[in-house]
């Protein structure tokens, strides 16, 4: 990373609470290095995170990173109160884990603890806070989601991924949180992805929200165009898809 840029996870933190979104890039949306350029920078220009996945190969993320980290470290010194964050997801092993950290980004996501079961789950939240990275392990079950949520170690992570939430729908999320309500877990970021849309997107919100939990939601729903038309890397396809998403995107308010 350029000696002029730090990772900050208070950074994330804080501009994930404001931005509310994470649009989640993948094989559909990404095929070399210039494509991952064009659409982080599209994201960012719309007011929203992106998350680059592993399902992009490597080599691609690697190269494209050269770049994009160039970009943050300017907007960083331009506009320090609107950070270009770098996150990257879909990271199920310890080698993946390394690699992103490697690579500069800010906020890497696994669809589980992002250990494979090569290592100790909590392995996972002691790897990226040694690197200053925010970290946030996914989780399914109540007991996967409990083993991140509260520990007597301190090792609690960031926040907590719960994927796949289509299989749990809004309703399901909420139940599945029901029984971690307490003051003490008051606004700990809770990510659903997997189902994640503009039908569903405020039903996550209202059933997070109403169990005293911050909702962060992660979906690709914001690249719709581009994949519908085969627009992958297109700057133009880019902006129109996420623009048409912030014009329908209604999100939950609290009455």
């Amino acid at each position: 990373m350029p000696e002029s840029y730090a990772r900050d996870p208070k950074r994330v933190e804080k501009t994930l609470r404001e931005k509310g979104v994470v649009v989640v890039m993948g094989r559909d949306h990404a095929k070399t290095p210039q494509d991952v350029i064009n659409t982080v920078r599209g994201i960012y220009e719309a007011g929203l995170i992106a998350e680059v996945t592993f399902r992009i190969p490597e080599e691609v993320l690697k190269e494209a990173m050269s770049e994009l980290r160039k970009r943050r470290a300017e907007a960083q010194r331009s506009h320090p109160g609107n950070p270009m964050l770098l996150g990257v997801g879909s990271v199920i092993n310890p080698r993946e884990l390394e690699a992103a950290i490697e690579m500069g980004f800010d906020m890497i996501v696994g669809p589980d603890s992002g250990m494979g079961g090569c290592r100790e789950r909590i392995d996972f939240v002691k790897i990226v806070r040694a690197a200053k990275c925010f970290g946030v392990p996914g989780a399914f079950s109540p007991s996967e989601f409990a083993y991140f949520l509260e520990r007597e170690d301190g090792l609690e992570p960031d926040g907590i991924k719960i994927f796949n939430a289509s299989v749990y729908g809004p309703s399901g999320i909420g139940a599945l949180l029901a029984p971690y309500q307490r003051e003490r877990h008051t606004g700990k970021l809770v990510m659903p992805t997997g189902g994640v849309n503009l039908k569903t997107a405020a039903g996550f919100q209202e059933q997070i929200s109403k169990r005293g939990f911050c909702p962060i939601l992660g979906m690709s729903a914001p690249l719709e165009l581009v994949t519908e038309r085969k627009k992958i890397g297109d700057p133009d396809t880019i902006r129109e898809s996420l623009a048409k998403f912030k014009a329908e995107y209604a999100p939950y308010k609290p009455a």
